[in-house]
């Protein structure tokens, strides 16, 4: 108990002659900074993860975060879509990261904490640093096997469909065939998944062709009977829609 006392009294000793809103916000500094270790940010947020990290919430959802990129990226625990955030400034000093819907997917609150947003819990999950990971680099691919990877695609969003479906890439930039390959597999992705219901089949049927073509900003858009998605490569995984994107397009017709 006297070494509590103690404690307490060194603490408060530096903080005599200040202004009770000084001495409040000194308070908490050294509260948070005992609990938590000395922040690094200059808005006050505690920096205890790596750039990038694997986070878990207490009902066993893993992620791994990478904030090394422009935009960061993220990739849950059993799916293969590596998604680009952007981050915004949020209530209260938080900042919130959405995905290109506009959604938001995590919270990082201005004390250092992690939220994760799901569809099943939209008030979010605090995240707790599971340990460090590996930073997402796209790997690398020849023009001959994205034309093989092309064409497995197409055979697989034309087998859900039980019609030919065509993905054709206009790859301009040397060394950016796997991040074809990548959007071709977001797209294929999206289409299989709505081709499991009567409705999403009727949905995809003037679809009768996939193109990826370079350009900027990220997007897709239906022209005729041609999905076109439109890549800005400069932003890597960014720089592609995600198949959440993709599937909007598909079910909203345009």
């Amino acid at each position: 108990m006297r070494n509590l006392c103690l404690m307490i009294l060194a603490l408060l000793l530096p903080l005599a002659g200040m202004a009770p809103t000084q001495v409040l916000a000194q308070s908490e500094r050294a509260l948070r900074d005992s609990l938590l270790g000395p922040s690094s940010a200059n808005d006050g947020r505690t920096n205890t993860a790596p750039p990038v990290a694997r986070f878990t919430t207490d009902r066993g959802q893993g992620f791994v975060l990478d904030r090394s990129q422009r935009n960061p990226l993220i990739q849950f625990d059993g799916d293969n879509e590596v998604w680009s955030l952007t981050p915004t400034p949020g209530p209260m000093g938080d900042i919130i990261f959405k995905n290109d819907l506009g959604e938001p997917v995590l919270k990082a609150t201005r004390w250092g904490g992690m939220i994760l947003f799901s569809k099943d819990r939209p008030t979010g999950d605090p995240v707790a640093v599971a340990g460090r990971a590996e930073a997402f680099e796209p790997g690398h691919m020849s023009p001959t096997q994205l034309f093989q990877h092309l064409v497995r695609t197409s055979k697989r969003a034309s087998a859900a469909l039980t019609r030919l479906i065509r993905f054709e890439a206009d790859v301009q930039t040397p060394g950016a065939d796997f991040l074809f390959a990548d959007a071709a597999t977001v797209t294929a992705d999206a289409m299989v998944d709505l081709s499991a219901t009567s409705k999403g089949r009727q949905l995809l049927a003037p679809v009768q062709q996939v193109r990826l073509i370079e350009g900027r900003p990220p997007s897709a858009k239906i022209e005729g009977n041609v999905l076109v998605l439109k890549l800005d490569l400069k932003r890597g995984w960014g720089g592609r829609p995600s198949s959440k994107m993709v599937t909007k397009v598909l079910t909203s017709g345009h």
